[in-house]
């Protein structure tokens, strides 16, 4: 996918993703089980840590050609990695849980549109990584709330 297409769908993604998120009510934002044990704010935290590791691993690659740590690393691994993410700001104000939220996809969107064609194409560490972390993260998670809200 071209840089334009990339970013295109990123964010018609975030869009439905923050839509399908805001149609929770205040109760029910709260609530265990929209990802897995997570509520639907520590679901947005969660997508804003993903859209922050983004930048970072992006950030990275492109200036040294390494990869982030946790890269390859087993499934337990990861969970620990985002429970820690979700663990750091989970007590904030719902407020600014949603601030935050809107505050890393402004960033992640600035970096990206700052960045070279190159880093956008399929097949390459950087483009499948944004692929994966973003657009698809959204419809992933979006997913879950789908079936979080069918289930209430």
């Amino acid at each position: 996918m071209a840089k334009k297409d990339v970013m295109e769908v990123i964010e018609r993604e975030w869009n439905a993703f923050v839509s399908l998120a805001d149609s929770f009510n205040e109760e029910d934002r709260v609530r265990p089980g929209a990802i897995g044990h997570w509520n639907v704010l520590e679901g947005l935290l969660h997508i804003a840590a993903w859209d922050n590791e983004t930048i970072l691993l992006v950030r990275l690659f492109e200036e040294s050609g390494a990869k982030p740590g946790w890269q390859g690393q087993s499934g337990d691994t990861l969970d620990e990695l985002n429970e820690g993410h979700v663990a750091a700001r989970r007590n904030l104000n719902p407020s600014l849980i949603w601030a935050h939220f809107k505050d890393t996809h402004q960033s992640l969107v600035g970096f990206l549109q700052t960045c070279d064609e190159h880093v956008f194409v399929e097949g390459t560490f950087t483009g499948d990584a944004i692929i994966t972390e973003t657009w698809k993260h959204y419809q992933g998670h979006g997913q879950d709330f789908t079936r979080f809200k069918e289930s209430l």
